[in-house]
């Protein structure tokens, strides 16, 4: 599906990326997941995509270890962007920072509704 859609000039998004396991409150809530737990259980359908050339990834509105996902550099500049590969860019969901994310792995940040 990715590889066919970015065929046709249209750019495929992964989301959420990470640890978006539940709507209710999710906006506060806080995903506790260690390193080992996201690399078996998480990260590999993200991979896949990754894999299949995904051209962008959405981040998620949670928390991972109490910090956001936006903003979370652990998760998007070292794990994403480093370890697994991902060599495109990272938007936000809309609304979803809640600082000067740019800095810590975001690439475009969408609007607050």
């Amino acid at each position: 599906m990715i590889e066919k859609s970015q065929a046709n000039k249209i750019l495929a998004n992964a989301k959420h990326f990470i640890n978006n396991n539940q709507e209710t409150n999710r906006g506060e809530m806080s995903s506790q997941i260690d390193e080992r737990t996201r690399y078996e259980m998480y990260y590999p359908p993200f991979q896949a995509a990754i894999d299949a050339g995904v051209g962008s990834f959405m981040c998620s509105y949670n928390k991972i270890n109490h910090v956001y996902s936006c903003e979370n550099p652990e998760t998007l500049i070292t794990d994403l962007k480093g370890n697994m590969g991902f060599g495109g860019f990272v938007m936000s969901d809309w609304g979803a920072t809640h600082s000067a994310s740019l800095l810590e792995g975001l690439d475009q940040e969408m609007a607050d509704r």
